[in-house]
């Protein structure tokens, strides 16, 4: 895996949907719980789940979306939302 290189603070968030069996919906749940960057929001007895995944010090949001193919259960893992801003702007929006 390659270290994030130094650049201006930018901040991704990638909303997500992920699909896996009702049987391992709990481990599934389990293993994105315990992944840096990802915060669960929703999860269906069906095997739906709703995830955002965020940037971290050491790996970019895409690559834990990319990631999420090789977790043991999961069907598939679709983007259905991205949002990509500066520290800035983003502090600006909060302050105003």
């Amino acid at each position: 895996m390659a270290t994030k290189p130094e650049a201006p603070a930018e901040f991704n968030i990638c909303g997500v949907f992920v699909e896996t069996t009702p049987n391992r919906l709990q481990a599934v749940a389990r293993t994105l719980a315990e992944t840096p960057g990802i915060d669960i929001h929703q999860t269906a007895d069906d095997g739906r789940l709703v995830v955002t995944i965020e940037d971290t010090p050491d790996k970019f949001a895409s690559e834990t979306l990319t990631s999420l193919r090789s977790v043991d259960g999961v069907l598939s893992a679709s983007l259905v939302y991205h949002h990509c801003d500066s520290e800035a702007k983003m502090l600006e929006e909060i302050t105003s």
